[in-house]
C-alpha cells in the first residue's frame, strides 16, 4: 500500500484536487503555508462572468463551499502552517519533509500553489506607492467587497471620499517586455471589465474609462460581460497610458494617446486602478529546487508534454495544476483539479498501486486525520 498524494496548495485548485481524488477513492495530504485555507479567492467581491444573484457570486463563499465539501472527507488530511522543505525518492514512493521536522511517504505530488499579483511599484509611471489614490486591480475588488474596509462602498483611500469618477489600467505588470513580462495574465481585461460593470450597479452615474491594450476576452461569457460592459456606457481607450499625476486635493491626472483617433488623452479622475497581472508564487524557487521540477521562461512550472499529458512536470509523479503553471481564471483551475486527479488514478493503476492512509516515514500506517 503506498501513501497518499501530497497537495501543495490550499486555495481552490489545491482544495478541489484532493476532493477529486477523494471521489476516486485516493488519500492525500493537503499542505498550506498559511493559517487558512482559499487562497486569493476569498478576497473576491463577485465571480464573473454570470452575474447570477443566486450563485457564488462572493469569493468567500465560494471558496467556503469547496473547503467545506473538502472537510467532510475523511481521506483528505490538511495541515496549516505548513511548508515543503525536502523531497527524497522517486515515484511512486517519495519521503517528503516538512518544516515541522515531521516526514510523511507518498505515492505523487501536485503542485498548486497559485500565483502572487505584480506588484506595480517599480513601474513609476503609474505613482503606484507614492500616490494614494492608485491603487491595484487586486486592492480595488477588497474595496469593493462587503466584507472589505468600506463595506463594499467605492471610497478611495486618501480622504475616504466616494468615488464617481474611476480610471481602470489594463496590462500593468503583463505584455511589457522592458521588466520581462511579455506574456498576456488572460484574466486582466476580464476581471476589470467585472469591476466596472459593480461599480456601475452600485453607482449608476459613476464615470468609468478603461486604457486598454487589445480587449482579450477569451472564455465563455467573458465576451459578452465586455459587450454588456459598452452598453451600459463604460468607456474604452485604446492606448498606453504614459502617466499619473497626483493634483493638489488627492485627485490623479491620466495621460494616454488614444490610438484609435491619434489623439493624446488627459484627464482627471478620483482614483486609478492598475490592472496587475500574474506572477509566479514567492516560492516558486524553492519548490523547484526542493522537488527539482523545471520552469519555464515566465518563471512558472514546465511542462515538457503539453498536449499528451498537460499536467506533467518534468519529473515523473509531480504534477502542476492551476496558476502555478501559469495564467488561468478560476474555472479553468478547477478543471485543472479533475484531471490531476484523472491523471494520478491512471498512474497509480498502471503501476499496480493504491493510494492508501497517510502513513509516517518513520512509523507504521496510521488512520488519516480529519479536521
Amino acid at each position: 500500500m503506498n501513501g497518499p498524494t501530497l497537495v501543495l496548495g490550499g486555495g481552490v485548485t489545491g482544495m478541489h484536487v484532493a476532493i477529486a481524488l477523494a471521489e476516486l477513492g485516493l488519500g492525500s495530504v493537503l499542505v498550506e503555508k498559511s493559517s487558512q485555507l482559499g487562497g486569493l479567492v476569498p478576497r473576491l467581491s463577485r465571480t464573473f462572468p454570470f452575474f447570477d444573484d443566486d450563485g457564488f457570486n462572493d469569493g468567500a463563499e465560494f471558496a467556503g463551499q469547496i473547503e467545506a465539501e473538502m472537510g467532510a472527507r475523511s481521506e483528505i488530511d490538511v495541515r496549516l502552517g505548513t511548508v515543503l522543505t525536502g523531497v527524497e525518492g522517486e515515484f511512486p514512493e517519495f519521503r517528503a519533509t516538512f518544516s515541522d521536522k515531521s516526514q510523511e511517504i507518498v505515492s505523487t505530488i501536485v503542485v498548486a500553489t497559485g500565483f502572487e499579483p505584480f506588484n506595480p511599484y517599480e513601474l513609476e509611471e503609474y505613482g503606484y506607492g507614492r500616490y494614494p489614490n492608485v491603487v491595484t486591480g487586486p486592492e480595488l475588488e477588497w474595496l469593493l467587497n462587503p466584507r472589505g474596509p468600506t463595506r463594499g462602498e467605492l471610497r478611495r483611500p486618501s480622504d475616504d471620499k466616494h468615488v464617481d469618477r474611476l480610471a481602470l489600467i489594463f496590462c500593468v505588470g503583463s505584455r511589457n517586455r522592458r521588466i520581462g513580462a511579455p506574456f498576456c495574465s488572460r484574466i486582466c481585461c476580464s476581471y476589470s471589465t467585472k469591476q466596472a460593470l459593480t461599480v456601475l450597479g452600485r453607482h449608476p452615474t459613476a464615470e468609468i474609462t478603461c486604457f486598454y491594450m487589445d480587449i482579450r476576452t477569451y472564455d465563455r461569457g467573458f465576451e459578452e460581460m465586455y459587450s454588456m460592459a459598452q452598453e451600459r456606457g463604460i468607456r474604452y481607450i485604446r492606448g498606453r497610458v504614459s502617466g499619473c499625476k497626483e493634483l493638489p486635493g488627492g485627485d490623479i491626472v491620466v495621460r494616454a494617446e488614444n490610438t484609435l483617433v491619434q489623439k493624446i488623452f488627459s484627464s482627471s479622475f478620483d482614483m486609478v486602478s492598475l490592472s496587475t497581472g500574474m506572477r509566479p508564487c514567492k516560492d516558486v524557487e524553492q519548490l523547484a529546487r526542493v522537488l527539482r521540477i523545471g520552469r519555464v521562461p515566465d518563471g512558472f512550472f514546465a511542462n515538457p508534454a503539453w498536449f499528451h499529458h498537460p499536467h506533467d512536470s518534468t519529473r515523473e509523479g509531480v504534477f502542476v495544476a492551476g496558476c502555478a503553471m501559469g495564467a488561468k481564471p478560476i474555472r479553468n483551475c478547477i478543471v485543472d483539479g479533475s484531471a490531476v486527479a484523472a491523471r494520478i488514478a491512471g498512474l497509480l493503476r498502471r503501476e499496480g498501486a493504491t493510494s492508501g492512509p497517510v502513513r509516517d516515514a518513520n512509523q507504521s500506517s496510521r488512520p488519516v486525520a480529519t479536521r
